[in-house]
C-alpha cells in the first residue's frame, strides 16, 4: 500500500491513500482512510489507528491491518464515496513530525570519492556515519525547498532512500532489523554546502569549523523533502535492489542502485539501535550516491525542479524558491 497525509481546508490532517496509484500524486483524488474505515464497520480501536500514519504505526500490526481493511473497502465499493479531491485536500509529507530523522554521511563509495581524496577506506573498516536533521526540515511532495540565504550561500540536492521505523528497536541484531521497518519513500537530504558567517575565524580551528559548517548545513527548514507516499514494506521485495535517480530540471544527475550502499539498511538499524531506541515513525536517510551538484560546482537556484525517483516508490518532486 501507498499511504500518506493530506491537509484539509480547515487545517486538519487525514491519513490518505491514492485512489489511483498510476496518477500523479498531486492530481488526486485521495481516499480518506478514516471515513472508509467507518463505512467498513471497524471498531473504535481500529478507527483510532486511522487518524494518521503515526497513529497507524503506533498501533503496530493491528494498525496496518485496520488500514488494509479500510482501503480495501473503499476500492471494493467505489472510492468516490470516500474520496478527497485536490480542491479540498493538499498532499503533505507522509510523516509530518517524525520523532527523529537520522541520516548517513558518505554511504556510497562513489560519493565519498567524487571531488575528494583520501576517502577510499574499504567498507569493512568503516562504521556508519550518522547525523540528525531536525523535524522542521520536513516537507512533502510539491512543497518548496526554500533557499535560506546567508549564512548559507550554496545549497545542494542529495537523493536518498528513506526508511521508516515501524516498531521500537533497541539493540537489535542485523537479523532482526527488517522486522522493525514499516516502509520506504524517496527522500532529499538537501544540504547547505557553503556557509559564510560574515566574520573571520581562527585558522587554527579550520577543521573543526569545517565539520560544524557541514553539519549545520543539513538543518535549515525545508531541507528534508520526503514522499510522495510511504510504501509499506511488504510491497518492497528487496530495498537493497532499487533503482534511484535524481533529475534537476529534467537533467539526470544521480543514477545508482541502492545495492551500492556501503552500510546496508539492516546494519544501519542495528548500529543506530546500539545508541538510542528507534521508535515508530522515525526516519533513516540512507545516504546519497555520486552526482551531487557540489562535485561540479553547480548549486540549486530559485525556479529549479528537483526530482528523486526510486523504483516502486514513485517520484518526489520539489521546486526551489
Amino acid at each position: 500500500m501507498k499511504l500518506g497525509t493530506v491537509t484539509l481546508g480547515d487545517g486538519t490532517n487525514r491519513l490518505a491513500a491514492p485512489a489511483n496509484e498510476a496518477a500523479a500524486p498531486e492530481a488526486g483524488p485521495y481516499i480518506d482512510v478514516h471515513a472508509a474505515g467507518i463505512a467498513a464497520g471497524l471498531g473504535a480501536s481500529a478507527l483510532h489507528a486511522l487518524h494518521s500514519v503515526e497513529a497507524m504505526l503506533a498501533a503496530g500490526d493491528a494498525g496496518l491491518a485496520a488500514v488494509r481493511a479500510a482501503v480495501g473497502h473503499a476500492h471494493g465499493h467505489g472510492v468516490g464515496a470516500w474520496s478527497l479531491d485536490t480542491a479540498h485536500a493538499r498532499l503533505r509529507a507522509p510523516i509530518l513530525r517524525p520523532g527523529k530523522v537520522l541520516a548517513l554521511a558518505g554511504n556510497y563509495m562513489a560519493h565519498r570519492t567524487e571531488g575528494q581524496s583520501g576517502l577510499t577506506t574499504p567498507a569493512e573498516l568503516l562504521l556508519p556515519e550518522v547525523f540528525c536533521k531536525p523535524v522542521t526540515s520536513i516537507v512533502g511532495h510539491g512543497e518548496a525547498i526554500r533557499l535560506p540565504g546567508p549564512p548559507v550561500i550554496a545549497t545542494d540536492y542529495e537523493g536518498e532512500l528513506g526508511v521508516v521505523i515501524g516498531k521500537p528497536a533497541w539493540k537489535v541484531t542485523e537479523a532482526e532489523a527488517m522486522a522493525h521497518v514499516a516502509g520506504y519513500f524517496p527522500l532529499n537530504d538537501v544540504s547547505g554546502r557553503k556557509l559564510d558567517p560574515g566574520m573571520d575565524r581562527d585558522p587554527a580551528q579550520a577543521a573543526r569549523n569545517g565539520y560544524f559548517d557541514w553539519l549545520i548545513g543539513k538543518w535549515p527548514d525545508t531541507f528534508c523533502p520526503i514522499g510522495p507516499w510511504m510504501t509499506t514494506a511488504d510491497e518492497v521485495p528487496d530495498p537493497m535492489d532499487m533503482h534511484l535517480v535524481v533529475r534537476v530540471n529534467g537533467e539526470l544527475r544521480q543514477d545508482t542502485s541502492t545495492g551500492m550502499m556501503l552500510h546496508s539498511i539492516v546494519r544501519t538499524i542495528a548500529w543506530c539501535s546500539k545508541f538510542m531506541t528507534l521508535e515508530p515513525g522515525d526516519i533513516i536517510a540512507t545516504g546519497t550516491p555520486a552526482g551531487v551538484g557540489s562535485a561540479r560546482g553547480i548549486f540549486l537556484r530559485p525556479g529549479d525542479i528537483v526530482e528523486v525517483e526510486i523504483s516502486g516508490l514513485g517520484t518526489l518532486r520539489n521546486h526551489v524558491e
